[in-house]
Formats: structure tokens, sequence, C-alpha cells
């Protein structure tokens, strides 16, 4: 026995020093393929690939099920232990007299046996049920892959937004300015002031919660990575461009891929396959096992040899357990049907997601361009005195308000891009 004390304030200090800087994460990087050794550390900035390679290194749900793994792994040494010998001393004392002794001293060993294959039988369950442990290592590995990017993604996306938000402030300012203007000269009405101030106070708060938000998300990723927020501040982080989309493969292929390849679904045949190997057990437990008994005693100065033979006796011939078995299968039967008739729906609905996010982003790209022609439009009339900058202005605003709808409309279709991704359990980036 070693002893290994458990300290919750040892351990969260350790935690608060982690640090996407450590060079230990180079070496894991490096190992992982997340990371070149001839590139430069630390990143500058850190993209998708590296932050997804440190997520796996640092992931508390992956040590979990790294050490799940490992004691299912060690059930297996357990399951191929055969039975121990046990020894019995039954020592017996004699009231008659006129012997030489009164005490009788026996000693009797027992060597169970088992019969038809159970050893083999009790192996191959456990080792069923290490391989789901296993393939849950991989299934905890994607959801912090896929947590990652969804983190950073929700990050880029609000930091574009600001960068909109900051220029439609800017842009607001300068109407508000050339109106106020208007007014002191008797060119506009003082309503519509009110109009354009309206809409520079909406677009201010807009601005303030797209700050609390971007905070929101460094913070959603610093927990998907698994270290301290503060740990990403002043660090630089980039998701990519938000409008590059990958070549898709067929349906077909992402159909098979999703209904035969995700690891969920691979843990849940090893349970059945478990569950298999557990009914072949309680019927081959209708067969009884042995036991050798040697036994010595010694009897009034006489030595006796003794050797008996112990059966089990399954009068039921084991069958409560064997229609337990049977259902326990069944069950297992069902629930990777189920899973499976779930993916498929998941990777259909994800499919037509995205498909309609796609084209709605082209709409609003198309509107977009058509906006920004108008806004050119505007500059060249301002440029040949036919135009007030009034008109240059409110056209920018058109700009960025479509600006913002299209920011929004590149972060659905890339979050349906990762849903699919999710269905499928393919990396599509």
């Amino acid at each position: 026995y070693s002893p290994k004390t458990l300290d919750p304030q040892v351990t969260a200090g350790e935690f608060g020093k982690r640090s996407l800087e450590d060079p230990g994460l180079r070496t894991a990087l490096i190992a992982s393929g997340h990371w070149k050794a001839r590139q430069s550390w630390p990143p500058a900035p850190w993209g998708l690939r590296p932050l997804q390679g440190a997520g796996l290194h640092y992931s508390p749900d992956i040590a979990v099920a790294k050490a799940q793994a490992q004691s299912a792994l060690a059930a297996i040494g357990t399951a191929d232990t055969t039975p121990n010998p046990s020894l019995a001393f039954a020592p017996e004392l004699g009231t008659s007299g006129g012997v030489a002794s009164p005490w009788v001293l026996g000693f009797s060993l027992n060597f169970p046996i088992e019969t038809a294959g159970k050893r083999q039988l009790i192996v191959s369950q456990a080792r069923a049920q290490s391989n789901a442990a296993v393939l849950g290592i991989s299934e905890k590995a994607w959801a912090v892959i896929s947590g990652v990017r969804s983190s950073l993604l929700d990050l880029e996306a609000g930091s574009k937004r600001l960068e909109i938000l900051n220029s439609q402030r800017e842009n607001d300012a300068e109407i508000v300015a050339i109106i106020g203007g208007k007014i002191q000269v008797g060119e506009s009405p003082r309503t519509d002031l009110g109009v354009y101030q309206t809409q520079q106070s909406r677009n201010l708060v807009d601005l303030a919660d797209g700050r609390s938000k971007l905070e929101t998300a460094r913070a959603r990723l610093a927990d998907a990575i698994g270290v301290p927020a503060i740990s990403l501040r002043g660090l630089m982080v980039c998701f990519g461009p938000l409008d590059r989309f990958p070549e898709m493969p067929s349906t077909q292929t992402l159909r098979k891929a999703a209904l035969l390849q995700r690891t969920d679904l691979l843990g849940l045949l090893e349970n059945y396959a478990a569950a298999d190997a557990g009914l072949r057990l309680e019927i081959a437990r209708q067969y009884p096992d042995l036991n050798l008994n040697p036994g010595y005693t010694f009897d009034q100065g006489q030595a006796k040899w003794a050797l008996g033979i112990g059966l089990s006796l399954p009068i039921d011939r084991n069958l409560g357990p064997i229609r337990e078995a049977i259902a326990k299968r069944e069950e297992a039967a069902a629930i990777f049907e189920r899973q499976q008739i779930k993916i498929r729906g998941e990777l259909d609905q994800s499919l037509a997601a995205y498909n309609d996010d796609r084209t709605r982003l082209r709409d609003i790209e198309k509107l977009l361009a058509d906006q920004e022609f108008q806004l050119i439009a505007a500059e060249k009339l301002n440029q040949a005195g036919e135009a007030d900058r009034l008109g240059i202005f409110a056209a920018r605003s058109l700009v960025l308000q479509t600006s913002l709808v299209r920011i929004d409309a590149l972060l659905q279709a890339q979050q349906s891009l990762g849903k699919l991704a999710d269905s499928a359990q393919q990396d599509l980036d």
C-alpha cells in the first residue's frame, strides 16, 4: 500500500497554475499532431487546432474517462484470475476415556474447478466492458474538440460584431452631428434628430451588450479547454475566416460515418457484446462446477488420507439468471437501435439546417453587395456636388446594419456546420 492524499487546496492550486504557455503543453501538442516542432512557440495567434489540442491535454472529462478505462482494463486481470483454493482445519475432541489422545486433528483443502469455459466467458465480458470504456475516451475527446470549436466561434463572431458596432457608433455620431447642423440652419425639423438619437442609443446598448457577451465567450472557451479564464486574458485567439466553408462530403459518406463509425455506437456495440457474453456465461452455469477436497486426519495416532469430489447442483438449470441475461441483451440491442435512429434524425436535420443557413447567407450577402454599391454611388454623387454628406452616412448605416446581420448568418451557418460534424463525428473544417 502506498498512501496518496487528495487535498482540495492542492488540486485547486494546481488548476490555477495551468497556462497555454506551459512548455509541457507544447510537447503534448507536438505528440498529438496539433503543433509542429519547427514552429515558434507559443502560437500568435492561437488558432483552432492548437486550442483543440490544449483542450485534449487539459480536459478533466478526458482524465476521468482515462481513469475509468484503466479501471475496466484492470478488471480483465481480475476476471482472468482462477478462484483461490481454501484450507479448513477441523480439530475434534473425544470425551470417552481409555484412548491414547482425545484429540482428532483434521485438515482439508478445497480446489474449485470451473467447467464449460466459464472463465473465458467472464474474461470476454470484462474485455468488452473495457473496450466500451476505452471508446468512452474518444467520445469525450470529440466533445472537447466540438466544445472548443463552438466557444472559439462565438468569441470570433463576437469580436467581429464589436468591430462593426464601433464603426456604427462612429457613423451614428456623424449623422447626429450633421442633422444637428441642419436643424440650426433650419434645413431639417427637430423631429429628425430624435429619430437618429434613438437609433444611436439603441446601438450604444448593443455595443455594451456585445462587450459583455465577448467576455462570456472568452470564459466559455477557457472552460472548454480546461484552464482558468484569467489565463486567456490578453491572449490572441483566432478562429479564422468565418466565411470559409469546406467542400462537403457526399450525403452517403456522412451517413455511413454517422451510422457505422461513431464512437458512441461502437461503445454500445461493446455493451451488447458484454451482455451477450453474460448470457453465454449464465447458460454455461447450467453445468456444475467441480470441487476437489483432499484431506488429512490424525486420529488416535493413525494418519488417514481422503479425497473428496463435490459438485454444484443447479437444480433449476439456472433458468432465472438466464432469463435475466436474455432481457439485458435485448435491452442493449434496443439501446443501440434507438441511438442509431436518433443519430440518423440528427444528421438529416443538421444537413437541412446547414443547407438552409448557407442559402440565407447567400441572400444576405447579395443584399449587402447591393447596399455597398449604393454607398459607392452616394460617395460619387457627393464628390460631384449633387448630394450632401448625410446621404453617405445614411447609406453606410444600412451597410453596417446588414453587416451585423451577415455576421449573425455566418455564425449560424458555422454552428450548423459544427452540428453536422457532431452528427457524423467527422472533422469537416
